[in-house]
């Protein structure tokens, strides 16, 4: 993996609001240090650059791997992930309690290979509504 020196990361955390982006878990109610993915993997050609990197919880970032996407579960159709940079989160998802709802073919295969609604991840995002802390404000995309 390529070095990412701190003004990158300062940039890219502040970008992401401080949360993942893509099940917009807070980087404050996280045990662990939440990491520099590059949407397109470096091993498919991908840059260690602003507009390729993502601020990933270490969830997401495992299960995405150097994935660029997977087949959709219901067309079983070949279907890229929802990209950060190049759409909006609310296109793509909708929050019902602590589950994570996709909405199109880009939401369901993210969903499903980046396992946003095991139990556990549900019951963590629960306790963050209860607290008031999830879902975090949705970050300003001014600077992409």
């Amino acid at each position: 993996m390529s070095y990412v020196s701190a003004t990158l990361r300062r940039l890219v955390t502040q970008r992401a609001g401080e949360q993942c982006e893509y099940c917009r878990f807070p980087q404050t109610a996280s045990l662990f240090a939440f990491e520099m993915e590059h949407i397109i993997a470096e091993k498919h050609d991908g840059i260690t650059e602003a507009e390729n990197l993502a601020l990933s919880c270490p969830y997401c970032n495992r299960f995405k791997g150097t994935d660029l996407g997977s087949l959709d579960p219901e067309t079983q159709q070949l279907t890229p992930f929802f990209n950060p940079r190049l759409q909006e989160w609310s296109d793509h998802f909708r929050l019902d309690g602590g589950t994570i709802i996709p909405l199109t073919p880009e939401g369901r295969v993210t969903a499903k290979i980046l396992q946003f609604n095991l139990p556990e991840r549900i019951l963590e995002r629960e306790q963050l509504i209860t607290s008031g802390e999830y879902p975090p404000p949705h970050p300003q995309t001014t600077d992409q």
